[in-house]
């Protein structure tokens, strides 16, 4: 065992738990500061992919890989929203040099308290080394986090959201038409638009045209802070969701830029 310390640190961000976590979770590659802690830098692109971390360079190309090759920072190893997140940690080296993460997220009055831990020095070569680094690195990346959390919620103070709709684990093609948009199931998503549009927050939806069956949804909830009612809207209130025809990813949108109208 390593008798280099674990590095642990704390902040308090501006939001509830289950916001906190789904921002540093399913949220990290609006947040994550790139252009200094990754492997291609600048231009590149992290996110949670199928328990998995993973960092790519964009289309734009990064500082270095223009191979495009993925490149996994870590697997996810406790999922317990929004209580904790635990994983691997390996940023440019194999699994087996992994050192371990783990973050928790409490209420704190209306806040939430995030603690993170990092351990497992004695993958490195030099653990002392590594934790010096480290111990550098997380205060900037928590930084952002935090900057992220308190001043994410998009244009004018509103919560945006890109719902990714496909096929779930209930969903049978209809028999005369092999589609899934003749499926009577389809229509409880369609009533669930419906819905959205007349509460004020549906601002587009249509299927992909690249993907069959698949399909994207924004919406645009007044307010911020509302991340975890737009999750609980998409994943229950949308019957086809909840009776696994579709099934849904609920992503955060920071809107930065918009056309004139």
């Amino acid at each position: 065992m390593s008798t280099v310390p674990p590095i642990r640190r704390e902040i308090l961000v501006d939001a509830e738990p289950a916001v906190a976590f789904e921002v540093f979770t399913a949220g990290i590659g609006q947040w994550w500061p790139v252009e200094e802690h990754s492997v291609y830098g600048k231009g590149a692109a992290v996110a949670l992919d199928e328990g998995r971390i993973v960092e790519r360079p964009t289309d734009d190309g990064a500082d270095d890989g223009a191979d495009g090759e993925a490149v996994v920072w870590g697997t996810i190893t406790r999922w317990e929203p929004p209580a904790a997140v635990a994983f691997t940690w390996h940023p440019g080296q194999p699994a087996e040099r992994a050192s371990y993460v783990a973050v928790t997220f409490a209420a704190e009055g209306t806040q939430t308290l995030v603690r993170l831990e990092h351990t497992g020095w004695e993958a490195f070569a030099d653990p002392a080394a590594a934790r010096a680094e480290y111990d550098h690195g997380w205060p900037r990346v928590l930084g952002r986090y935090q900057e992220h959390v308190s001043g994410g919620a998009g244009e004018a103070g509103d919560t945006w959201v890109a719902l990714l709709h496909r096929p779930g684990p209930a969903a049978t093609p209809a028999p005369r038409t092999g589609s899934l948009f003749d499926d009577p199931r389809f229509g409880q998503h369609v009533a669930f638009l419906n819905r959205m549009r007349e509460a004020g927050y549906l601002v587009l939806a249509g299927p992909l045209g690249d993907a069959d069956a698949e399909g994207m949804t924004i919406l645009r909830l007044p307010g911020p802070g509302r991340l975890a009612e737009a999750t609980r809207l998409a994943t229950e209130d949308d019957a086809s969701v909840a009776g696994g025809f579709f099934a849904v990813t609920v992503r955060p949108w920071q809107v930065m830029m918009r056309a004139e109208p």
